[in-house]
């Protein structure tokens, strides 16, 4: 996905209701999310806090928040509305489901459990009120980070047949069939899953995402032991990291790209790659795995 920045929004998005400029904005953020977030921030200015406006401009921020892992940012943003009766319900379930991802991303496992359950009945009321295709991957996420994944793969299929023109969606449905298939531990159908969720990836101009899909693949060839395979997905990952300025990626996969030499028994070249790894900008989540593979180094020294 490219990275080019629609930054059609400007003066002219004053004269118009925010309802009007709602698909400029999502094509952004759908699109770019580090330039969702100061357009966002700057169309938010114009509204009235806490409006449904507001609450809109917000959501895409806190998804946005979420795809760049700016975790400490996320809470923040987050935390203040939680209990606050006077959000719109159709937002609690947004907030529930971002302070679900970030308990889980700080291994708060059973505090996450609750959270995301609360958003999944929120965003299942929704779809069924409201069938969307933004809605019905919300679900389909949900129900797998839930684990509930039989019902995942039923729900799987009726998005599939509903025949929604938009690669974003395909692109997450896949993306969520892999997770599925990674849990049952059915590698080929893992690594199938993954690659159709890269060639919808590459349909929509997102470079973070495509990096995203592009490392997932790779992980996939990785656990079924093709290396090479693997080292070229993460190769193109690094890239598309790269020119989209993903910090927390770029690190993240520097460090799988440590892991595949040492799989292959490279270990000067393991080295090499984890010399790179700037551990400050690395996910809390992957330091564990950052200091496994140094002791594993180490002892090879």
């Amino acid at each position: 996905m490219t990275r080019l920045t629609k930054l059609w929004i400007g003066a002219a998005c004053a004269l118009l209701s925010p309802m009007v400029f709602a698909g400029d904005i999502r094509n952004i953020c759908e699109n770019d999310p580090q330039a969702c977030l100061s357009e966002a921030a700057v169309l938010q200015r114009s509204q009235t806090i806490g409006s449904f406006e507001w609450w809109e401009l917000e959501a895409l921020r806190l998804d946005s928040l979420f795809k760049l892992q700016k975790n400490d940012e996320l809470y923040a943003a987050v935390r203040p509305w939680v209990t606050d009766a006077d959000v719109p319900e159709k937002y609690q379930a947004v907030l529930q489901l971002f302070l679900g991802k970030w308990l889980t991303a700080n291994g708060r496992h059973e505090e996450s459990q609750v959270a995301l359950s609360k958003a999944l009945s929120g965003f299942e009321e929704q779809y069924a009120a409201s069938p969307s295709p933004s809605n019905g991957v919300r679900v389909l996420n949900l129900l797998v980070s839930l684990d509930r994944f039989e019902k995942a793969s039923v729900f799987a299929e009726v998005l599939e047949s509903s025949n929604f023109e938009d690669a974003v969606f395909y692109r997450e449905i896949f993306a969520e069939l892999g997770h599925v298939a990674h849990q049952k531990n059915a590698l080929t159908q893992h690594i199938e899953y993954r690659l159709k969720s890269l060639q919808w990836a590459k349909r929509v101009p997102d470079l973070q995402q495509q990096a995203i899909a592009h490392n997932n693949y790779g992980v996939a060839l990785r656990e079924s032991k093709k290396y090479i395979m693997a080292e070229s997905a993460f190769s193109d990952a690094l890239k598309c990291a790269k020119k989209a300025n993903d910090t927390a990626q770029v690190n993240s996969i520097r460090l799988r790209l440590a892991e595949i030499a040492k799989f292959q028994n490279n270990v000067a070249k393991s080295k090499n790659w984890l010399d790179k790894v700037i551990l400050d900008e690395l996910p809390a989540l992957q330091i564990p795995r950052y200091r496994k593979l140094a002791d594993a180094l180490a002892e090879l020294s």
